[in-house]
């Protein structure tokens, strides 16, 4: 047990070895240190300058030979302090490392109607109990075949709200649902009918080409919230536009 506690703090396990077999037996040489654990000497010879170095083995001279001591164990809690405060220097620097890599946007690409289907996999998967998304849906064509087949069961055991913006055409096709709100770009300001579509969830935004069967996931906090504000901005305006005309 004590080996293992001293390998985490500094100490390799030959040289905690070494320094609580001393501690154990108090002043000892080296060739009865090689007998009680059984390390060989060139091991020994190689080590202990190292446990010396670091002030928790003393080399002395007793009747004209060589041999060790091993220091109080508080000298062990300096250096765990010393590799504390090591450890807290270098802390700013790993979290600005972390930081810059928390901003580079993971994108992935997918081509074919497999992959489009998997897109909507990670949807359901990356979504919460009660989680939100929200969705652009400019397609003219109306079949499910994009779908994973447990994707409408799965949306309501999740309890997931859902907000789309979608075309006067694929509004008229759709049967009101819970936790589902739908606003429409009116035809005459635009036919939205390009066959695409684009999904905010969670740090994610899906973009989907139903003209090419390709598609892109954009993994990325910031960019995420960024068009999640923007849609609720052109939903709410829509929203007003659709319900007052």
């Amino acid at each position: 047990m004590y080996e293992k506690i001293l390998s985490k703090i500094w100490l390799s396990d030959l040289e905690s070895k070494i320094y609580l077999d001393i501690l154990e037996n108090w002043v000892s040489n080296i060739v009865s240190i090689s007998n009680r654990t059984a390390i060989n000497r060139p091991a020994l010879y190689k080590t202990l300058p190292n446990l010396v170095e670091i002030w928790i083995i003393s080399k002395l001279i007793k009747w004209k030979r060589t041999v060790y001591r091993a220091e109080s164990p508080k000298m062990l809690s300096k250096m765990f302090d010393g590799l504390s405060n090591m450890f807290y220097s270098i802390l700013p620097e790993l979290e600005e490392i972390h930081e810059s890599n928390h901003y580079k946007p993971s994108v992935r690409f997918f081509e074919g109607v497999r992959w489009i289907k998997f897109i909507f996999e990670d949807i359901l998967n990356t979504l919460e109990k009660w989680d939100t998304y929200y969705r652009y849906s400019s397609r003219n064509v109306f079949g499910q075949k994009y779908y994973p087949t447990d994707y409408a069961n799965t949306i309501d055991e999740k309890w997931i709200y859902r907000y789309l913006i979608t075309s006067e055409k694929l509004y008229s096709t759709k049967i009101p649902k819970a936790r589902r709100e739908v606003v429409v770009i009116p035809s005459h300001f635009d036919i939205f009918e390009d066959n695409l579509a684009k999904i905010i969830y969670k740090n994610k935004v899906a973009i989907v080409d139903y003209n090419s069967l390709t598609g892109f996931i954009i993994e990325n906090h910031l960019f995420a919230k960024f068009e999640e504000k923007i849609f609720k901005l052109l939903f709410k305006l829509m929203k007003n536009i659709w319900y007052n005309r």
